[in-house]
């Protein structure tokens, strides 16, 4: 029976990653297969791997999901922050469910292959809805969103991941697989520009930029490539008049309109993040936070007493926008100490990691998503969560041949 186990559980793995961004469409299969793989853990988990995963990084992870749950029972508010408290959770089970796949190729060809997906499905989208009628031009993202399988931000998070993941699988030596890892990068940084997506774009660029820090055993054509990508980024910023309104927002009134038909590109957050400063400064947040649920009531009636125009203010308070930064979220959520075992866990992992590029870049690239996104208010967001926290909690000591070139 174990046998069996061994050889189902990385394809079932590999199938829930796949069919992630179809979650609007296919809403149960996740938890489906989630179900599968919690009965099938205790057949494919060794007892001697335990001590392995307690001497990994990933019991920061338990500790901080350890002191979510301990302080929500002792304050009384799980029934209330169970929503979240319920994702996270999910995260950390995810990432505990997943150290038996040894061979990490399946979850990143997983990835990969949900992106392709993704990709395609969008295309094909955007063409039905111009044979519908619909206007589109290029860089301009009214029609775009609309064509999206998901929410444009974990779209960005999936391409960014793609990309990682297709570079960490490139052999130095010759390898057949290598052409398609260097079209899928190709592929999924012109669909990262395609979307106009600010968050992806930025952390693209930078993930180029940390590549000069390290020694490239993959050659010079990388740079080269990274380098056009940069290039070719830069050059659809200055031409797209829709490019540029998502990094700098024009506070004319006239152009209020023009906001939501962007779905409010960067002043939300600016709006969002006053918002939480000011219930950040409250002196009990500190110590033990508010609870999930009432920082979300408390985001609301700020937006009613801080936001002056009634357009945008009714547009807040219908979207009911979260704190939009988990660190941010979890310190309002559950207090300072909460946050810094959250942290820690990432500090930790730097620390293991910094003389390895591909641990470096995915670490760098979630940090910035979780400050713009709360992962664990979305379901999606805790899956995603969960393979990060796998990746790299479970990686042992950095590589030392790929180390910080020497200024």
């Amino acid at each position: 029976m174990r046998v069996i186990a061994l050889s189902i559980y990385p394809y079932l793995c590999f199938a829930l990653f796949f069919t992630l961004p179809f979650d609007d469409y296919f809403r149960a299969l996740p938890n489906i297969l989630m179900i599968a793989l919690a009965l099938m853990f205790p057949l494919v988990m060794e007892g001697a791997q335990i001590k392995s995963i307690l001497r990994s990084t990933w019991v920061w992870v338990l500790a901080f999901l350890g002191f979510i749950v301990v302080q929500s029972l002792a304050l009384g508010r799980f029934d209330q922050d169970y929503v979240v408290i319920q994702k996270m959770l999910l995260s950390g089970a995810l990432s505990l469910m997943l150290f038996p796949v040894r061979d990490n190729r399946t979850l990143m060809h997983g990835v990969i292959y949900s992106s392709v997906a993704a990709v395609l499905y969008s295309l094909v989208r955007l063409v039905i809805l111009m044979n519908q009628g619909a206007s589109f031009g290029f860089l301009e993202s009214a029609h775009i969103i609309e064509a999206l399988l998901m929410d444009r931000i974990y779209l960005g998070l999936l391409s960014v991941l793609s990309i990682v993941f297709s570079y960490k699988l490139l052999r130095k030596e010759f390898d057949p697989n290598n052409g398609y890892y260097l079209a899928n990068i190709i592929l999924q940084a012109a669909f990262i520009l395609f979307l106009v997506s600010r968050i992806a774009i930025v952390v693209l660029l930078l993930c180029f930029v940390l590549s000069l820090w390290y020694r490239q055993k993959r050659g010079p054509q990388l740079l080269f490539f990274g380098g056009s990508i940069a290039l070719i980024v830069a050059l659809a910023f200055v031409l797209s008049n829709d490019l540029r309104k998502q990094f700098f927002y024009n506070n004319n009134p006239e152009h209020q309109e023009g906001l939501l038909a962007n779905t409010m590109a960067l002043e939300p957050r600016m709006v969002i993040w006053d918002c939480a400063l000011d219930i950040a400064q409250q002196g009990a947040v500190a110590l033990s936070g508010n609870g999930f649920a009432k920082t979300n009531a408390d985001m609301l009636a700020c937006y009613e007493s801080d936001i002056e125009n009634p357009i945008k203010k009714a547009w807040f308070l219908t979207k009911k926008y979260n704190v939009h930064n988990q660190f941010l979220d979890i310190y309002l959520g559950s207090g300072a100490l909460a946050m810094l075992l959250f942290v820690a866990g990432f500090v930790v992992c730097f620390l293991r990691q910094r003389k390895s590029l591909y641990p470096t870049a995915l670490l760098m690239a979630t940090v910035i998503f979780l400050m713009a996104e709360n992962m664990f208010h979305r379901q999606i967001g805790a899956y995603y969560m969960g393979l990060i926290w796998a990746l790299l909690m479970f990686l042992p000591a950095g590589d030392q041949s790929e180390k910080p070139e020497k200024q």
